[in-house]
């Protein structure tokens, strides 16, 4: 249930009275990382039957693949027109190499780090927001985060409302994350990865003016739904996890709340159409950041293994 406290300063808006802040040390970076014990590893590695691995990340680059802005830049540095142009090939060697450059949040599938969105004067924890330089963070930066190796819990919330997606602006509620579970027969446990598909990725083919406008998620109610539950992360298939517009008074709500209330992890912009077409519920689940010092988040290429 949703319960406002008070405040946090002048202009700051009310959050839900929940926080996981000096629950694994004053001096944590981690955050529900934690959850993700030698145990539960170990239980997540005893998942897999089929010895299939889902890719659940886009492929950069490819038109197809959704994106907020204009991010990202592919450049090659030697190509075979370099050797036809005369370049030395010594002992007859040949290579190709590339610059690879984008922006982390926006132009694909990212792990978003936990001082990447905080209110206030306190990142996660209560660390300072002056620890947020123009340098990196010098808090909380996705080098903190750890490799990930869990059980996944795949929720079809399009599928199970019977569309192809999620309306724009649908807020999932505890309500509907609960019934998921259930048609899931799967019970939430600490460290789990929950991944929520809504089908919007399916409007970018279709209409990409839509796509960037009003978009399914999750709202603070459910939010608070899965950090009492002492989730790890939680991903989907939109650019932000949240549903879009936010609650009226509020900006990026679920953000604050997940990241900087509880240290819960946020998995952007995913591609789970493969993943729901095998019908799996509960898997291994894999993702590594780059250890990127200082950075507000990776792109990464999380794995399904079935």
């Amino acid at each position: 249930m949703f319960r406002p406290r008070a405040a946090d300063g002048p202009g700051e808006p009310a959050r839900p009275e929940y926080s996981n802040w000096g629950r694994w040390g004053t001096g944590d970076e981690a955050g529900a990382a934690n959850l993700i014990t030698p145990e539960k590893v170990l239980r997540a590695l005893r998942l897999p039957e089929r010895g299939r691995a889902v890719p659940l990340a886009q492929v950069i680059g490819d038109r197809d693949a959704p994106s907020t802005r204009h991010g990202y830049e592919h450049f090659m540095l030697r190509d075979a027109g370099d050797y036809a142009a005369g370049a030395s090939a010594p002992g007859g060697f040949k290579a190709a190499t590339d610059y690879v450059s984008l922006r982390v949040h926006g132009a694909t599938t990212h792990l978003d780090a936990l001082g990447h969105a905080w209110y206030g004067e306190r990142l996660y924890n209560g660390f300072e927001e002056r620890t947020v330089r123009s340098s990196g963070m010098r808090r909380l930066g996705i080098d903190k985060a750890p490799p990930m190796v869990t059980r996944g819990v795949l929720l079809d919330l399009a599928a199970a409302a019977g569309m192809p997606h999620l309306p724009a602006g649908h807020e999932i509620g505890a309500a509907e994350l609960e019934a998921a579970f259930g048609r899931a027969g799967v019970t939430p446990e600490p460290g789990d990865a929950v991944l929520l598909r809504t089908g919007w990725i399916r409007m970018w083919r279709a209409d990409r003016e839509a796509y960037l406008g009003d978009r399914p998620g999750i709202g603070l109610e459910a939010a608070e739904w899965l950090a009492r539950r002492d989730v790890a992360l939680v991903g989907a298939d939109t650019s932000g996890v949240e549903v879009i517009p936010w609650a009226p008074g509020t900006v990026c709500p679920v953000h604050q709340f997940l990241i900087r209330d509880c240290g819960v992890y946020l998995l952007e912009f995913l591609d789970l159409e493969e993943l729901a077409e095998t019908g799996a519920t509960a898997f291994l689940f894999l993702v590594a950041p780059l250890r990127i010092r200082g950075g507000t988040g990776s792109p990464v290429a999380p794995v399904a293994v079935l």
